[in-house]
């Protein structure tokens, strides 16, 4: 250890450290009172008396968040302490790697970024009933260990309903990549923005590049207040048709328009699962243009099928019967007035040749009849 390391925090004994961030330094240390290994993530208390007190304040909003939380899929908090400029957090050891890792080096195949995305989304759907928003979901936050399970890190700039940290007017706290358009607007925010947040996340996982870019933050962030995002059937072919409709509604614009929780989220990935191979590989990304338009869509079951209709009554994809969840579906086709406005017309029928030419039996009845039809004619003029 280096001579700024301390060797002993509160009743923990320092043995390494694990890495450091813009906010302070993690250790692994030793608990005796227990017997176990624990992260200790600390954070020095520097500057005037206001800005310290706001590090403080928010450091320890990060321990009363993830300490009343108690859920598989959101890491374990075990003790908070301060000694003299340093506080410190005491949670569980994770041995994994965490998501941004782990695409770096290769982007998960499809049903285990399905399955990430359903872990966290419980986590959250957890978090969020007891009035806990992260407000900084992102790859690098999302511990991927061993078995395929996921954990929710660092409730650092969690807010609290009741919370005692106000952030500053005009300042962000998270990361823009992965953010909400009403929380790049500086706008009250509520659970429905990390629901974004995990949509920009798994659209990466499934496709290998974020779902809006930009040369400069402020281009990034107009793009992602503003433009389309490209839809998933055309930036990953092969995936899941209803998968387009999932992520889309995830990546919402407009509050209301997304998943008003997000265990619909968690159950409709869940659901998804079954339209994959049971040994699914990440799809190949397809080149795609930026000023590509996502036009909206809904789903519509017609007969035995169930078709994606975009404007214009064009159908786009059909829906395997595998995936058996009508409840899915009905969420996802809940339109807005404003939506249901812009798909207008009903979809052309076919004309009596196209519907000819289409079925092969009506080929066949039309090739006899013509046929009879010669051989008439050819009797009747000799």
């Amino acid at each position: 250890m280096s001579d700024s390391t301390p060797t002993q925090l509160g009743r923990f004994r320092i043995l390494r450290e694990l890495g450091r961030g813009a906010m302070g330094v993690v250790y692994e240390a030793q608990d005796p009172a227990l017997d176990r290994t624990v992260a200790l993530k600390t954070i020095t208390l520097t500057g005037d008396g206001a800005e310290r007190a706001v590090y403080e304040g928010r450091f320890t909003q990060e321990a009363k968040a993830a300490g009343r939380l108690s859920h598989p899929a959101i890491i374990t908090i075990f003790d908070v302490g301060r000694e003299g400029d340093l506080a410190w957090i005491a949670m569980e050891r994770l041995h994994g790697v965490d998501l941004r890792q782990q695409m770096a080096q290769a982007r998960p195949p499809a049903r285990a970024a399905l399955n990430i995305a359903a872990q966290v989304a419980e986590g959250l759907a957890y978090a969020h009933q007891s009035g806990v928003v992260h407000r900084d979901i992102k790859p690098a936050n999302i511990m991927l260990l061993k078995g395929g399970r996921a954990k929710i890190m660092d409730f650092g700039i969690a807010r609290l309903q009741e919370s005692d940290v106000k952030t500053q007017t005009g300042v962000l706290l998270g990361t823009p990549k992965y953010m909400s358009p009403e929380q790049l607007a500086g706008r009250p925010l509520d659970h429905r923005s990390d629901i974004f947040s995990l949509g920009a996340a798994l659209y990466e996982m499934l496709t290998g590049h974020a779902p809006f870019g930009g040369a400069d933050v402020s281009q990034l962030m107009h793009n992602i207040a503003h433009a389309p995002h490209v839809p998933l059937n055309r930036a990953a072919p092969g995936l899941p048709a209803v998968l387009d409709l999932v992520v889309s509604r995830a990546l919402e614009k407009d509050p209301a328009q997304r998943y008003q929780n997000a265990q619909e989220l968690a159950d409709d990935l869940q659901s998804a699962l079954s339209e994959l191979p049971a040994r699914a590989a990440a799809p190949a990304a397809a080149p795609v243009s930026d000023a590509t338009q996502r036009l909206p869509a809904t789903a519509v079951t017609t007969g035995e099928r169930t078709v994606v209709v975009r404007p214009g009554g064009t159908a786009y994809c059909q829906v395997s019967q595998r995936f058996d969840s009508s409840q899915a579906l009905q969420r996802l086709a809940q339109l807005s007035a404003k939506d249901r406005q812009r798909l207008g017309a009903a979809p052309e029928r076919p004309g009596p040749m196209a519907m000819v030419l289409r079925e092969p039996d009506l080929r066949l009845l039309a090739i006899a009849l013509i046929s009879a039809l010669l051989a008439a004619l050819a009797i009747a003029f000799r």
